[in-house]
């Protein structure tokens, strides 16, 4: 065990779980009752739950035994992390896409709190690994990688400079069309689609990899797009499909997005950050944006 932890800073920022957020919520006497009834429905919630908890307790065990007085929340709640040594993240992989917005130099280590329910990407293990994995931490034994994040800009304001995965652009109704102009570089194409995935080297394993994008190396400041569900242009472009519809952009390159949609919406990171998009609108992502050092096995993780 290291004897390295007196003094040092921790932040610890973990998930509530699906079962927290329903039981304290509008959906709590149904859960309830479903629990009652032993309804199979909520069996793999309950799991998380249970699972959350003792890894929790775990983890918090491993700190205090190492002489580490983390400070432990939801959300910031007005702190600043580049203020601690370190923050942990306890959750999966949504939980440190959450945290990474608000984090600047200050290195993560990332836990999957339930292994058999949640994507732990970004994990460097789960509960049971952690005492030794803290021990590393604390002796500057662990490999820290550097991940390249994504700038978007609406309209030449800057609306996040810290994507870690990815940024989708789609109509509000996911029933309905989402009409642009996709720029890239010197070309421009008018286009009706689903929506436009465009994401970092370590967001490429993620969505993007599921709606047919390619995996890119971990460490790789290039941005890689992909238009979902292309359609034909219409009119007398009626069998004719786009032709910008996947690539790599690196720093020297440009992309933008201008909006030919009524509603539509920016989604960053999942549903963490959400910008609604208005006609008009003019939609630009750089790569290279200034990294998160996250303390993992990325390139075991890709599956």
């Amino acid at each position: 065990m290291s004897s390295h932890g007196n003094g040092y800073k921790v932040l610890v920022i973990h998930r509530k779980t699906s079962y927290q957020q329903m039981t304290s919520g509008e959906y709590r006497h149904l859960l309830r009752a479903m629990e009652a009834q032993k309804d199979p429905i909520i069996d793999r919630m309950l799991l998380a739950h249970d699972t959350h908890t003792r890894s929790m307790a775990q983890i918090q065990d491993a700190l205090e035994q190492r002489g580490i007085n983390a400070t432990w929340r939801h959300d910031f709640s007005g702190l600043i992390p580049d203020n601690f040594d370190l923050v942990i993240t306890v959750g999966g992989d949504g939980t440190i896409l959450h945290a990474s917005h608000a984090i600047g130099k200050v290195p993560v280590l990332s836990i999957n709190s339930s292994p058999e329910t949640s994507t732990g990407y970004f994990a460097s293990g789960d509960a049971s690994e952690f005492p030794e994995i803290i021990d590393k931490v604390l002796d500057m034994d662990m490999e820290v990688q550097k991940l390249y994040r994504m700038e978007v800009t609406v309209n030449g304001e800057v609306v996040n400079s810290r994507v870690l995965n990815d940024v989708l652009f789609s109509n509000n109704c996911p029933a309905s069309t989402t009409r642009y102009e996709l720029r890239v570089n010197k070309q421009r194409e008018h286009q009706i689609s689903s929506g436009i995935w465009i994401s970092t080297a370590s967001g490429s394993t993620a969505a993007l990899k599921a709606a047919g994008g390619e995996p890119m190396p971990t460490g790789a400041t290039e941005l890689q797009y992909l238009v979902r569900e292309p359609c034909p242009g219409g009119g007398r472009d009626h069998l004719r499909l786009p032709s910008l519809t996947n690539g790599l952009i690196s720093k020297e390159d440009s992309l933008a997005i201008r909006s030919k949609s009524s509603s539509a919406t920016l989604f960053i990171d999942g549903p963490h950050v959400v910008v609604p998009v208005n006609f008009g609108d003019i939609i630009t992502v750089s790569g290279g944006a200034p990294p998160i050092f996250l303390y993992g096995k990325l390139d075991k993780n890709k599956t």
